[in-house]
């Protein structure tokens, strides 16, 4: 019985001497050194080569190594018999709120535009923008805290998910026809979305035409989820006053991508959330602790929805 790491563009090796650290008699391999393909039973994911999983005959669990999973359902040829698992902590949660709170707060105070001032040698003070309505598209762990943070700083929040959600001091939309409502009001819209058939290219001319004209996008969501031309011509048009993007289709982002150049969209290198190695290893190792005692797993994704 064996756990095996399985993150190919990435070093494992703090991953690795943190779970033998908690487990020192685990048998913990990391790919492509995988020994005997039948002793493996848990695998920890970020990236797989497509078809790879498909080798453990004994495989019972594939744990995200993060919240997303939509990098596991890009394999076509996943082991029918496996648990899907994903990282849930509070953590990445805050993380992302205040991520989300500090581009807010940064384009309320105009603090981009006085760094290019500065270069300038402009002395050239304006007053705070007042926008205060904010959208969140998602309102799972993740986006619950977000909601919870912007109210705390005074932004009026509504929320838009796949079913309904109630929470404190949230406006709330759910299901595809309400969110033509949930942006038409937004001076911000804020991508926190899982990636899934239904979310894919879901920031697209349709949606910036729905929305409210000026308004400020930020997708820390999944890049899938952003249709780049629309968004450039949205900003053209005026629909969109500007966007912050933390996660893209292509990653790391081309050199070459108009992105880098725009003068009205900041990058951060996929950012937001990261993953706390202390907190996902406690929770890969409960995981495979009730997988050896049958108990249910933690933290299960539902293949039909995709989250």
């Amino acid at each position: 019985m064996a756990l095996l790491i399985v993150m190919p563009h990435q070093n494992s090796d703090a991953l690795k001497t943190a779970l033998k650290a908690a487990a020192p008699t685990l048998d913990i391999r990391v790919w492509p050194e995988i020994g005997a393909p039948e002793d493996i039973e848990y695998v920890v994911s970020w990236k797989h080569p497509a078809g790879e999983l498909l080798k453990y005959p004994n495989l019972k669990v594939i744990a995200s190594y993060g919240a997303g999973v939509d990098h596991i359902f890009n394999d076509p040829k996943l082991p029918p018999q496996a648990t899907i698992t994903r990282l849930v902590d509070n953590s990445l949660a805050h993380q992302m709120a205040e991520y989300v709170g500090g581009v807010l707060l940064n384009h309320k105070l105009r603090l981009t535009e006085y760094r290019e001032y500065q270069a300038a040698s402009s002395w050239a003070p304006k007053p705070p923008r007042t926008t205060k309505n904010v959208t969140l598209l998602g309102l799972g762990n993740i986006g619950r805290e977000v909601a919870r943070y912007l109210n705390l700083l005074g932004y009026q929040v509504s929320g838009w998910s796949r079913s309904a959600k109630t929470l404190p001091d949230v406006v709330s939309y759910a299901g595809r026809d309400a969110l033509p409502d949930a942006v038409a009001a937004a001076d911000y819209i804020v991508c926190l979305l899982p990636l899934t058939h239904d979310t894919r290219d879901i920031l697209d001319r349709t949606l910036f035409a729905q929305a409210k004209t000026g308004a400020y996008l930020i997708n820390a969501g999944r890049g899938g989820q952003l249709n780049e031309e629309d968004l450039m011509d949205a900003i053209y048009k005026g629909h969109i006053s500007g966007a912050c993007l933390d996660v893209f289709k292509t990653e790391p982002l081309p050199q070459d991508h108009p992105f880098w150049r725009h003068p009205k969209i900041s990058i951060t290198p996929h950012c937001a959330s990261l993953t706390n190695i202390d907190d996902a290893v406690a929770q890969l190792l409960q995981n495979h602790r009730n997988m050896v005692t049958g108990v249910p797993l933690i933290n299960q994704v539902d293949p039909q929805k995709g989250y």
